[in-house]
């Protein structure tokens, strides 16, 4: 599974948000389409941030292609880089459509190969001290197929049950003992899946 990932920073959001749901639907007549999700961001943490978070889930890279060959657009044009990631790691948990009512955290790491190997061991690290806490539900982290692009290196998602139960992990003395020495590369934004458009949808 790849996912093209798009990451904007806009005032238009509404329009942005109507165009992505007539572009998805395009894609989701394409083979290997599997997903896409359009998260709209809510709150930021330790950074400027960005508005508006596009997830569009292909079963292989050759899908991908396919869809941009028969000229069909991306759901949402980022002004970033190629934006096309794999996965490779996540948490264990069952895959299911976001809810709206559901926290969504979306880290984007602005680092460079020489550091991927130690912000990926925090990642792990975090994953596993998450994954017990009360309100976890799954994580994520995708790395980009084109870092020698202006993109972001990886990007983490995770969902939690609510913006509460995730603070009160955020706060915890071991969390922050785990990413202190990270500070600075990467950003934390919260969201909900506003539009979600299924294959065939």
């Amino acid at each position: 599974m790849i996912a093209q990932i798009d990451i904007v920073e806009t005032d238009r959001t509404d329009a942005l948000r109507r165009s992505w749901v007539g572009a998805a639907r395009e894609l989701a007549a394409c083979p290997g389409f599997l997903n896409a999700q359009l998260h709209v961001v809510f709150k930021r943490f330790n950074a400027r941030g960005y508005d508006l978070i596009s997830v569009v889930r292909w079963t292989d890279i050759n899908a991908h292609y396919a869809a941009r060959a028969a000229g069909l657009e991306r759901p949402l044009e980022a002004d970033r880089g190629i934006n096309l990631y794999g996965l490779v790691d996540r948490s264990e948990f069952v895959e299911q459509p976001a809810r709206g009512s559901r926290l969504v955290i979306t880290n984007p790491y602005r680092i460079r190969q020489p550091q991927a190997a130690e912000n990926a061991m925090m990642w792990g690290a975090t994953k596993a001290l998450m994954a017990g806490r009360d309100g976890f539900i799954s994580a994520e982290l995708f790395q980009s197929y084109h870092p020698e692009h202006d993109t972001y290196y990886f990007i983490s998602r995770a969902e939690w049950e609510s913006e509460d139960a995730f603070m009160k992990q955020l706060a915890g003395k071991d969390y922050k003992n785990l990413v202190a020495p990270f500070e600075g590369t990467f950003q934390i934004c919260l969201s909900h899946v506003v539009d979600e458009i299924a294959r065939g949808g």
